[in-house]
């Protein structure tokens, strides 16, 4: 796939580089290796777990397809949407005992749940027992998570928390065992209407068929540690504070106001960034107070500058938006300072959208793109088809040697790091050092975005921000004694919740913890 798309992109075989061809060679070696090693273990099959349903069936809906499936930072495509069940163990999703997910359907559709289930006892059947009135699961309980069903006490998620309806199919996090043996366990994620048996609900009133729902058995790896080259979670928030508050003071500040169009309106109104259901709600309101703020609108934009940045990684913003002329929302990311003045230092959008088009736009620019005009060379700026106001997973993948612009876990877009020197002092890759990320809802001036409606408001949902990188031997390293090494850099842990200061050499309880950008391990 990737040597196709590189291919395409270039036109000729001929200019894959040395670096490119070795860079290839070890990921096929090493994939040569993961498969001789699993042939070797007892791995589960598919045959024993059973479908209220032919395998074969093909589904009946068009507005509600399942497309992939992320947990960890890893993302399973589903091979054939048309299909009602999908047997994907020739892929797997990489977990540690004791590790905390959260799983994640890419799935067009709503007023369904999402249930994931884990063969822990690896005895050929999911062991399901109902959850209790609150959405309670025992020990034991192989289903591991699930979206919303009516249960004794009420509309309830695993999570305990009680719904309104049962319109939404993302499942809460979870915990893995921590006792769980290394290995390899079926895991199965089902889409279905309001019932908890794995092989889906087929009575006449609710068929997972006609329901337009969805069964995917994928292996789940268990290993004791890290693997190499295996994403891990450093930073997150899932703006689930209460309804009214404010975003979390430890990992965002309210962007400045400045003159460029993005932030010639910022303010720091509790009315313009706020937490409401689950989702981080920004806005452009009318200004109903000139006198106290000479503008015609108030904009909300939050950043992590000085909270949380990070170099090298994979960023994953979930989002829904409006179509409406004016409109101007993005998830993007700056370089941390001291950092050399914009364009030189770079800039990566993730996602963008403008007006009523229900298209995405993935961005990067530099002195090499802006100033001297090299947009083409390479390809700098990409779209998707996308309906805004439905929610979409926006992602970026950045290594030392590439930007993978993402939506719903599908690249749209690949910028390359030049392997020509004269190339590089032009600025072509600025892309070397911490970055910070920028939520914001906008409004366009007219020069690209429509002038803004200024008696509307405009809104942008965010329900999470994810972001993972690849540890070395290097970033897992005990702390002797309990306590961390001597250092000015604050202790965040992995939900990127700030800890204590580590030049205060605090004593931190077992576990792990994010210190100046890398993992360290208490024992």
């Amino acid at each position: 796939m990737f040597l196709f798309g590189y291919i395409t992109r270039n036109n000729y075989i001929c200019t894959l580089d040395h670096h490119y061809i070795t860079m290839r060679l070890k990921t096929l070696a090493c994939w040569l290796m993961t498969a001789m090693t699993v042939a070797a273990q007892d791995i589960p099959t598919t045959e024993s777990y059973s479908v209220n349903f032919d395998r074969n069936t093909s589904r009946t809906r068009t507005d509600r397809m399942l497309t992939s499936l992320t947990m960890g930072g890893n993302t399973v495509e589903v091979n054939n949407s048309q299909l009602m069940y999908h047997d994907l163990t020739n892929q797997q999703l990489v977990v540690q005992p004791g590790q905390t997910v959260t799983p994640f359907f890419g799935y067009s559709g709503a007023w369904m749940q999402g249930y994931v289930y884990i063969d822990l006892n690896r005895n050929g059947s999911f062991d399901v027992q109902q959850p209790g009135a609150q959405g309670e699961l025992e020990e034991g309980n192989e289903l591991m998570s699930f979206a919303g069903m009516t249960l004794e006490g009420g509309l309830y998620n695993s999570a305990g928390e009680q719904l309104e309806n049962l319109s939404g199919v993302q499942p809460p996090q979870f915990t893995i065992p921590e006792d769980l043996e290394p290995g390899y366990y079926m895991m199965r994620w089902k889409v279905d209407w309001d019932n908890c048996d794995p092989a889906g609900r087929i009575d006449e009133k609710n068929s997972i068929i006609n329901n337009g729902g969805a069964i995917a058995d994928v292996l789940l790896h268990v290993t004791q540690a890290p693997v190499e080259g295996a994403y891990q979670l450093v930073f997150a928030d899932e703006f689930d504070q209460p309804d009214g508050s404010a975003p979390d003071a430890m990992k965002w500040s309210a962007s400045t106001r400045r003159r460029s169009v993005w932030n010639r309106w910022i303010s720091d109104s509790p009315d313009v960034a706020f937490i409401e259901g689950g989702h981080l709600v920004c806005r452009a309101i009318p200004n109903t107070d000139t006198d106290a703020d000479n503008v015609p609108m108030l904009t909300g934009a939050i950043e992590t500058r000085n909270h949380f940045s990070f170099t090298y990684g994979k960023v994953e913003v979930r989002l829904r938006t409006e179509s409406y002329a004016g409109n101007f929302p993005a998830a993007w990311m700056m370089p941390q300072p001291p950092c050399e003045s914009w364009p030189n230092a770079g800039e990566i959008d993730i996602f963008e959208a403008i007006d009523a088009q229900n298209k995405s736009y993935h961005t990067i620019h530099s002195h090499w793109t802006y100033d001297l005009g090299n947009k083409e060379n390479p390809k700098s700026s990409f779209t998707k088809n996308v309906t805004v106001n439905q929610w979409h997973v926006y992602g970026l993948e950045w290594t030392d040697e590439h930007l993978v612009f993402t939506v719903d876990g599908a690249a749209v877009g690949t910028y390359e790091r030049s392997s020509n020197e004269n190339i590089l002092e032009q600025g072509q890759w600025p892309f070397t050092h911490p970055f910070y990320l920028i939520l914001n809802q906008s409004v366009g001036d007219g020069s690209w975005a429509k002038a803004a409606d200024t008696s509307h408001t405009y809104e942008t949902r965010f329900d999470y921000v994810r972001v993972y990188q690849q540890p070395t031997a290097d970033d897992i390293n005990p702390i002797e004694n309990g306590k961390t090494k001597i250092g000015s850099d604050v202790i965040f842990d992995l939900s990127g919740r700030r800890i204590a200061v580590a030049s205060k050499r605090p004593v931190l309880p077992k576990g792990v913890y994010i210190i100046g950008n890398r993992k360290q391990v208490i024992k």
